[in-house]
């Protein structure tokens, strides 16, 4: 089904400022689509650019996850504000089953900002955005797998 598959290619992949609805589990697997794809650095074998390019639609998949749950830990920050000046930051902890349904119920995307990663664990920083009212909540989740495989099909060389 993809063109291409690349094992643990963080160093040449980014999901920075890329967006999914749609995260689910297939056994001890988590996959994460990304409809408008992710990015191709400079550093991989699979452009000549100077600079990265973006991916048509593809996909993350986690293989072999290593801890009970489907994902580590969850955290998510909500900050409420007063004359646009931050008032105090809510920290909850959600359930997997709450944070996949928060996404895949097509009211929220959820944005990559960083990627943290070391030995088989994974750190991501990201915002969750709601649909057509901005961002909803700042958010951060962990998990630990034996692989990730990142999967698309094409590299558009007009999307830089």
């Amino acid at each position: 089904m993809w063109k291409y598959t690349e094992v643990n290619a963080y160093d040449s992949i980014s999901l920075h400022d890329c967006r999914t609805d749609d995260i689910q589990t297939d056994g001890n697997e988590l996959i994460i689509n990304f409809p408008d794809g992710f990015w191709i650095t400079p550093v991989s074998k699979h452009i000549d650019h100077h600079r990265s390019l973006k991916t048509g639609p593809s996909q993350l998949r986690f293989v072999g996850l290593i801890e009970d749950g489907v994902i580590d830990s969850i955290d998510l920050y909500k900050t409420t504000y007063l004359f646009r000046k931050p008032l105090f930051c809510k920290r909850t902890q959600p359930t997997v089953a709450d944070f996949l349904t928060l996404i895949n119920d097509g009211k929220y995307e959820l944005e990559f900002l960083y990627e943290y990663h070391k030995s088989c664990s994974a750190l991501y920083k990201c915002w969750i955005w709601k649909k057509n009212h901005g961002m909803e909540y700042e958010c951060q989740f962990e998990l630990t797998a034996k692989s990730i495989e990142y999967r698309w099909n094409e590299i558009c060389k007009d999307r830089a």
